[in-house]
Formats: structure tokens, sequence, C-alpha cells
């Protein structure tokens, strides 16, 4: 397969390097060279950070991440830009139980499974937070990371403080603050398919009270798919106010806008019977395109604010007050695969409008402290939510007449009128939660933690299509009790029991909304953390079942409406690990084996495997630092991702088959303030199927990607 590289942005990047590196300037007034002595500056570098102690998501408290009952994998901005994670998504992969899922046309959100279990397959994937707060209700394009401080993996039920979520797991995103010491940077990125992509980063203290951050990025892409081009513009500013030596304001806020082309990707053709499927991945090349060239691009916009106050009364008690505000919108045109006949190669297509739009506001209260009553020390913490969020979905589509031919086909059919909607809906939930948490320390070697939240919500669905309205009004108890042993320094053990739950997005053919979904976890584990707290390790053994899964009607010709699929069981066993193995060798590794099915008791396809869950899937990726002295640092490192063999349809009848890829980086710290790093993905160029919905919706992998990168720091 040929690899484009945009080789008309690499002299821009090499004359920029080379003009941050050049050191003998000529005389201005007569051009003669001067040779300048040699200066040589030492400083303290920041130490390579893979492996972070603490956390926020696990107990909204500053706690130790050996002393919190809970599998939770910290991604940090070091091993962002060791993979060079350009989307949250690329540090996905690297994560133990973490499945990629339906991307929605190709790139349009980011949807992911943790411990087997998704969000609502038609609305929003999996629940994430961004500083605490609910960020993917409605649709999200995917998340930059160059305002990304670190990624939490929240694995389990974390519901006793966040609320509504999936059992399997939530992840919380902390995005960079305001430093108090001048910082800017600027990076420069080119790549395979003609990838372009700017950043800045700039930060810095106005007073010796108010400080401020800005983060840009631009990018423009195609892709290996035919026809397929992005272009993105995102932007984020945040500031910090210190009102008093005890009270400080913080704002968070970002915006996005994203074109995207719409693609459903490659299928499976059925080689046998219809009683009797044999279906076939490879019948066409991956990079071929099966929409409308001359379809216009989605247009996905995201604007997010939050501010927070906090007051510290004494170092043991706080308040903290904040709000949230997100407003989303998703707009465009597509031509997308209804089906295809074996026997004939030829496919039948629709044409549909997507007019999507959302606003989600969020306020929290919670109030915190330690208190000690005889030999327990108690840190408490006590809140209240409450949200509002509203989305208006407008979905329509008319039919192709004339089929597309897979083997040769002829672009520029005329538009079909968009008869049938599908459904013109105006969806609301309301919600209002009190939460209490309790970790409890008993000396030095034993912690237990209690809380609960009860969420009271709301719904309320207005079909345009039907003239129905319909409302649900409930209420859930989400306790937790965990306990934790810590024997040494360096070794904990835990165990815990959580619940959780999460209303059921839309409806079913009939109208009919869904009961909420509800999840119960156990999970056992151990922790390993070094004395010097540069590398840990976790081995978590999990079993949980969640009830009202919602997955598609097989039954729906137009492949959007759902129905309840029942129970889900998901038992397994992760490992992760992180962190410095010396001061030049940094490592990150997963392992996850995992069995996720449907309850055998239910009657939709009883002991059915899950769409894109592998029960084995494990990373591994090694970075080693030189020390060149005067010509800087040299890093080179690599890896490889294994993802197990997947169900690739409702049936049952097709599977994705296991693979595995392999990167290499390499960068080069020239001097204090310019970077250079190169990267490839899939060295080996393995084809492979990343997910699917079902046979004839089928995201294949990236062959082999190039990446070049230049960053100066001043």
């Amino acid at each position: 397969m040929q690899v484009r590289f945009p080789f008309k942005h690499i002299l821009l990047c090499l004359l920029f390097a080379d003009s941050l590196a050049a050191q003998n300037p000529p005389n201005p007034t007569t051009g003669e060279v001067t040779e300048l002595k040699e200066i040589v500056v030492t400083a303290d570098r920041d130490e390579p950070k893979l492996y972070d102690p603490t956390n926020f998501g696990g107990t909204r408290l500053d706690v130790p991440l050996r002393e919190v009952p809970q599998s939770i994998r910290v991604v940090t901005n070091q091993q962002l830009q060791d993979i060079t994670a350009v989307r949250m998504q690329d540090a996905f992969e690297y994560v133990s139980g973490v499945s990629l899922q339906n991307n929605f046309g190709g790139g349009l959100w980011e949807n992911y499974a943790v411990r087997g279990f998704t969000g609502d397959a038609n609305n929003a994937g999996l629940a994430y937070l961004v500083n605490g707060f609910p960020a993917n209700r409605g649709f999200n394009g995917p998340r930059d990371t160059v305002n990304v401080e670190n990624i939490e993996f929240l694995k389990g039920p974390s519901a006793a403080l966040f609320g509504a979520g999936d059992p399997g797991g939530t992840i919380n995103v902390t995005t960079k603050k305001p430093l108090w010491e001048w910082h800017h940077s600027m990076q420069s990125m080119i790549g395979s398919f003609d990838f372009f992509r700017q950043t800045f980063d700039s930060s810095g203290p106005l007073t010796d009270t108010f400080a401020y951050r800005l983060n840009y990025a631009y990018e423009d892409a195609n892709s290996f798919r035919d026809f397929i081009g992005s272009s993105r513009n995102f932007y984020s500013g945040a500031f910090t106010w210190k009102i008093t030596e005890n009270t400080t304001l913080e704002y968070f806020g970002e915006y996005l806008s994203a074109l995207s082309d719409f693609d459903r990707g490659v299928f499976a053709l059925n080689r046998g019977t219809a009683a009797q499927p044999n279906f076939q991945l490879g019948a066409v090349p991956d990079e071929r395109f099966f929409g409308e060239p001359d379809d216009e691009p989605m247009q996905n916009r995201n604007h997010t604010s939050q501010l927070r106050l906090t007051h510290k009364f004494d170092e043991d008690w706080f308040v903290r007050l904040g709000a949230a505000y997100k407003q989303n919108s998703l707009f465009g045109y597509s031509s997308e695969t209804r089906d295809v006949n074996a026997t004939t190669g030829l496919m039948r297509r629709r044409y549909r409008l997507r007019d999507y739009d959302s606003q989600d506001w969020d306020i929290q209260a919670e109030i915190g402290g330690k208190i000690t009553t005889g030999p327990l020390e108690h840190t408490l913490l006590v809140g209240m939510e409450t949200y509002w969020f509203e989305t208006d979905q407008i979905l329509r589509s008319g039919n192709y007449a004339t089929p597309l031919n897979i083997y040769n086909p002829v672009y520029g059919q005329a538009k079909p009128a968009l008869t049938t909607t599908v459904w013109d809906r105006t969806e609301t939930q309301q919600g209002f939660a009190l939460f209490y948490q309790d970790l409890i320390s008993i000396g030095k070697h034993w912690n237990i933690l209690l809380g609960a939240r009860h969420d009271r919500y709301r719904q309320r669905m207005l079909d345009r299509v039907a003239s129905r309205t319909t409302f649900q009004d409930d209420s859930a108890w989400s306790p937790r009790a965990a306990i934790t042993w810590l024997p040494t320094d360096t070794i904990s053990f835990y165990t815990s029991f959580s619940q959780s739950f999460r209303p059921n997005a839309g409806t079913d053919m009939a109208l009919n909304t869904f009961d909420p979904e509800r999840g119960r976890a156990v999970e056992f584990g151990m922790k390993y953390q070094s004395q010097d707290g540069r590398l840990g390790a976790t081995l978590a053994i999990f079993d949980i079942q969640k009830r009202n899964v919602l997955r598609f009607d097989p039954a729906d010709i137009s492949g959007v409406f759902l129905l309840n699929g029942g129970q889900v069981n998901s038992r397994g066993i992760e490992f992760d690990m992180s962190g410095s193995v010396t001061d030049s060798l940094r490592i990150s590794a997963s392992l996850t084996y995992q069995h996720v099915k449907y309850d055998e008791t239910e009657a939709f396809t009883p002991g059915g495997q899950l769409l894109n869950i592998p029960s084995i899937n494990a990373s591994l990726l090694a970075v080693q630092e030189f020390d060149l002295g005067r010509y800087g640092r040299l890093g080179i490192g690599g890896g490889g991702i294994y993802v197990g063999e997947r169900t690739g349809n409702e049936q049952g009848t097709l599977d994705l088959p296991d693979y595995i890829t392999f990167k290499v980086l390499s960068y080069w710290q020239a001097t204090k303030n310019v970077r250079v790093t190169f990267d490839v993905e899939n060295l080996f160029d393995q084809q492979f199927y990343a997910s699917s919905i079902n046979q004839n919706i089928i995201q294949p992998g990236a062959p082999r990607t190039l990446m070049l990168g230049v960053q100066l720091t001043f």
C-alpha cells in the first residue's frame, strides 16, 4: 500500500529547526562569521513522570493512589508525549480493560468500552469527565490533547461520587492549569496522508495573584481512506485568581470547530446463506470509499466553560463550588451503506441528514475535611450536584435508486429526497443528587472507605414524528464500601463493592422509553508503588453485572433503534504497570483477560458476546534515554499492542480477527528549547479491523503511518 507523506512541509520544519540550532550568525555589517565562545548552561530538567502517585477521580480528594481501593490507571502528560498522542483515544490501547468501539462515521466521536461496558450507542458513548464535571452528554468531537495534563482511568463504578455512569469505569480528564512562571511553546507536526498540525501553549502570571494559560491546535489531514479528509480548530483558555491566601477562583474554557467527511468503512460479504451465514472480510481494498465524495463534511462544534471556587478554612477543611456549561452541535449529510449482495456485488445505500444540538448545565457544591474520633481519622466529603440537559435530534433519510458496484464504484449519483424522518425529537433530563464519603484511617495499615449517593432524575421525550410525549421519573442509590490493607510502604491490598446506574436515553421502535441501567461490581486488587514514587503497578480481579443493557434492534432496517438486551456479566483480571525503572528507562505495560457476555437466562441471544470486546488485549511500551552531553538527549523506544478476536455483529455470526501492531518512537532534545520527534505507527503495515457495528459497517485500521515533529520552547 502506498503511504503518502507531505514532503512539501518537511522543508519548512527542517528550516525551522536549522534556524533554531544556528550558533554562529554572520555579522550584520560585514557579513563575516564570528566564532563565539562556547557557553555551557546547566540546569535541572523536569523528571520524566510516567507514574503519578496521586489522583483526584478516585475520591474527589488528593489521596495517594496506593491508598485508593480501586484500580486506577493515570496516563500522564509524559506518556502522551511519548506516544505522540493528538487525541485522547490514542491512549486507550495502553490501558488494561479498555476496548475501542464504533467511532461513528470514521472519527466524529470517541467511543470505548471499559471492562466490556459501553454507554449509549446512539447518543454519547461511554461517559467521561473533565476536571470532575460530566463532559460527554450529547455528541462531542474527539478530544484534543493539547490542553490535557493527564487522563485518569477509574475502573469499576464511580456512581457513588459522580452519579450516572457505567459499572465498567469512568474517565476523568485533567486539563493543564495556569503556571506561576512563564512558559511558551510551539510545535509543528507533519505525517503520512498529508497530516499537518500546529499547536501553541502559553502560560504565566499576569500579577502576583492572577495567572493564565492559552492552548491552540490547528489540524488538517487526509486519510488512507479514499476521498476522506478533516480539519480542526481547537481553542482553550484558563485562569487562576488567588482572591485571598485561602480562596481561589479557577476558570476553564474550550471551543472546538471541526469538519470531517462521514465514512462508514468497509463490509464483510456473506459467502454462505441467510440461515448459515459465512461472512468474509477483505473483498475490496481497505482504502475504497462507499459514500459520495461530493457530500459536504460533517460540522461538529463544542463549547465548554467551567468555573470553580475553592476556599480553605484551614489545613484540614475546605469548601468547593463549581458550575459548568456545555453546548454541542453536529450537522451534515452522508451517504451510507445499507447492505451488500455478495452474488452481484451491488451495494444499496441511503442518504441522510443529521442535525443535532444539545445544552448541558451542571452545578456542584462540596465540603470536605478531617476529624478524629479516638483511634480513627476520618476524611469526610459531603456534596450535592444538580444538572439540566437538553438535546434536539433530527435524522432524515432517503434511499439511493441505483446500487453501487463495490468492485467498480461509479460516484456522482443524484441525491435522493429525504422522504423519511427517522426521528425528530427533544429529550430533556434533569437531576439532583446528594453524596457522602468517609475515608477512615485505622492506624498506619488499614483504611475503610464508605460512601453513597442518591440521585433523583426526570426524563422527558417529545417525539414530533409520533406526536407523543413520554416521561420517566425515578431515583437511585449508589453505595460504595471498600477496605485497604497497607502492610508495607510499597504494597497494598484492597477489596470493594459498589453499585451504579445510568438513565437510558431514547426509545425503542414502538416509542417506549427504557428502564435505567443498573450495575453492581465486586473487585479485589493488589498495588505496588516504589519507595521513590516513580514506578507503580496494579493487579485487579473483577466481577460485574449490569441490567437493562441496550443493543441495536436486529428488526430495525434503519439501523438506529435500540432494544433492551437484558443483563450482561463481565469477569476478568487486569494488570497495569507504568513508571521509571531507572533514571533513563521508563516503561508502560498492560494485560487484560476478560469474559463478557449476555446472561444465559436472557431470551435475546442468551450467552452472546458483546460487540468489539476481546477476551485478551495487551500492550507494552519502553523508552530508553541517552545523555549526549553538549548535544542534548536522545530517546528511542517502541512497543506493541495486541487485540484479541472480537464479535463483529449482534447475531454473533461475524468475528473480527485478532491483530498486533508495533510502534517505534524517537526524540532528540537538541537544546533546552528545541525538541525533534519522529514516530512510526503500525511499523510492519499490519492489516487489521479496529471495530464494527455489524457486517456492513466495519472500520479498517490505518496502515503504516509516519510522524515528524519540531517543538520550540521559550
